[in-house]
Order: C-alpha cells, then sequence, then structure tokens
C-alpha cells in the first residue's frame, strides 16, 4: 500500500483508511480531520447502526457497503457512504450529507408542489361536475368533456410525481393488493389513446391472467410507459402485441428498433438513442423509471430488439 495516494481523494471529501483488522495503518487529511489517526482504533473514533456489519466483514475479509447517519465520538453526526474494499484493506468514508439535504428539499417541494395543486383542481373538476349536470346546450357537450378528461390526466400526473418521488427518495412503501388485470390494461390504453389514433396503431391484448397481486402503482407505470415507447417508434398503421400470462408480460412492437450500440444505455437516465430524436420527442426518463420500478418491485426485465424490425420487452415477477 505504499503507493496508494492518500490525498487525491481529499478533493472528493472521502476519508480513506488503511486498516490491519479495526487498526489504523495510514489515513489521508480528509481522515484525520474527521478524527482518525495512525494506531488507532476505529472504534474509538465513530459509530453508525450497523457497525457490528462492518467489523464482522473486516475480520471474514469480505466487502461491505452502506450509506447511514455515522456518529463521531468527537461530537460530529454526519449521513456517510461506507466501503469495505477487503482485499485493498482500505476503508473510505464519503460525505453525502449534502446530497442527503438536497433530496429531502427535492421531495419536500415536490410534496408541497402536488398538495398545492390538488386544491384549485379539485375546485375546477367541482365546476366541471356542475357544469354538466345543468348545462344542456350540446354544442359544448364535446368541450367541457375534453376538458374533464384534461382534468382527469392532471390529477394522474400529480399522482404519479408524488410517488414518483416517494420511490426515488426512498419514502416509497409497496402495496401490494389483488388488481384486474383487463380494467388495468384498459387504463392504461385509454391513457395513451389519443397518440395511438394519431399513427393509428393497434394494440393486440392476450390476457390470461385475470387478476395480478402486485402495486397498481408500479405495474401500471411500468406498462404504460413500455407501450408509449413503443408507440412512439412505430411506424403509422403498425400494431403492438400485449400478452400477460403467469408470471410473465410481453410487450412487442414493430417500430425503429434499437441500434446494437445503443443498447447497453437504454435504461440511463436522459439517455435516447442515435436516432430517436429523428422520431419522436421524449426526455429520456421513461425507462430509467421502468429499470428503477423493477429493481424496486423485484421485477426481472429483458429485452430483445433488432433495428429497424422492432422491440420485445419481457417482465417476470
Amino acid at each position: 500500500m505504499d503507493n496508494f495516494n492518500f490525498d487525491v481523494f481529499n478533493m472528493f471529501n472521502i476519508a480513506i483508511l488503511n486498516l490491519d483488522t479495526t487498526k489504523i495503518l495510514k489515513t489521508n487529511k480528509k481522515a484525520k480531520n474527521w478524527g482518525f489517526k495512525q494506531d488507532e482504533d476505529i472504534l474509538h473514533v465513530f459509530s453508525f447502526n450497523e457497525i457490528d456489519e462492518l467489523v464482522k466483514s473486516i475480520i471474514l475479509k469480505k466487502d461491505y457497503i452502506t450509506e447511514t447517519n455515522v456518529y463521531f465520538l468527537e461530537g460530529k453526526s454526519r449521513f456517510v457512504k461506507i466501503i469495505w474494499d477487503s482485499k485493498n484493506k482500505i476503508l473510505s468514508l464519503e460525505d453525502r450529507t449534502d446530497f442527503e439535504l438536497l433530496n429531502k428539499v427535492k421531495q419536500d417541494f415536490i410534496t408541497s408542489l402536488s398538495h398545492e395543486l390538488r386544491t384549485p383542481l379539485s375546485v375546477a373538476k367541482g365546476n366541471i361536475q356542475i357544469i354538466k349536470d345543468f348545462y344542456s346546450d350540446e354544442k359544448f357537450k364535446e368541450n367541457i368533456n375534453k376538458v374533464d378528461i384534461s382534468l382527469l390526466k392532471i390529477e394522474k400526473i400529480i399522482t404519479q410525481l408524488t410517488m414518483l418521488s416517494m420511490a426515488q427518495f426512498g419514502s416509497y412503501t409497496i402495496k401490494k393488493e389483488i388488481i384486474d388485470v383487463d380494467i388495468l390494461i384498459n387504463e392504461v390504453i385509454n391513457d395513451l389513446s389519443s397518440k395511438m389514433n394519431k399513427k393509428n396503431i393497434k394494440i393486440n391484448k392476450e390476457i390470461k391472467n385475470e387478476t395480478l397481486n402486485m402495486d397498481k402503482f408500479i405495474i401500471y407505470t411500468i406498462i404504460r410507459n413500455i407501450i408509449s415507447n413503443a408507440i412512439k417508434y412505430s411506424y403509422e398503421d403498425s400494431e403492438i402485441n400485449l400478452l400477460i400470462e403467469d408470471n410473465k408480460i410481453t410487450i412487442q412492437d414493430f417500430g425503429i428498433g434499437i441500434r446494437e450500440d445503443d443498447k447497453k444505455r437504454i435504461f440511463e437516465r436522459f439517455f435516447r438513442g442515435s436516432d430517436a430524436y429523428k422520431h419522436a420527442k421524449g426526455s429520456g426518463l421513461g425507462l430509467s423509471i421502468v429499470k428503477y420500478f423493477c429493481e424496486l418491485s423485484n421485477i426481472k426485465i429483458k429485452f430483445d430488439s433488432k433495428w429497424m424490425i422492432g422491440t420485445t420487452f419481457f417482465l417476470e415477477f
């Protein structure tokens, strides 16, 4: 370890310690600032709820990683990412307190925004219902229905935004329930109907499961995002095949497909394929959200795609 450059990590706010069991052999400046000293035992410097697991990993020479609140015996308390590299006997502690606080601010902002939007939205929905009940002029009924549908979409977006922020910041709890699959799929299709109609795309659905025992918001979002992508990158007058059987969901399109060079990156946030911009607008978030929710729900996701032939997604749960 003599050639290891400890101080290069100072710019990243990471404390680096070279250990012999729990005894400190060498540290960088950041570690010294946090109270770690040569020849001292790490247990005399800091503590956290799972510290026994760290010690066990050090003794058994196994790698260890966690993110948690850490209490330094000198009086500091920080949110820290801890990594034990058993091969090189290096313990690193990255201060992520500011990052965690920023996440909390983001979550609070989205929650507050969603709450503030719901009040005027409820008033608008109530007034639209009154107009529908008492206004009989057929000439304006279609316009009133369009407003009503738009308000329902806004309400759904607010709900999804709230749920996504909760999931992203670790405060979303999976709520399994018995879901009527046919109703769920019809909701997805109705939500995407305007996009389908613009390109005259037909969805062939084959549903062999009457029900699913899953989190409705999560499975709805996964299916909707994949089908929405399929619509975006399908040709006009095309078809999309949807099969739900046992513990599998298969969604197949006959669109532009994915180039070989792009396949490794399609689940990256904000990534869009090299030809995606020519075919449809988008944020590059849809499939990253799908991947995140699949991991959260222990759903295996795979895909097969051939350029200019189409793409098939496979979900196993």
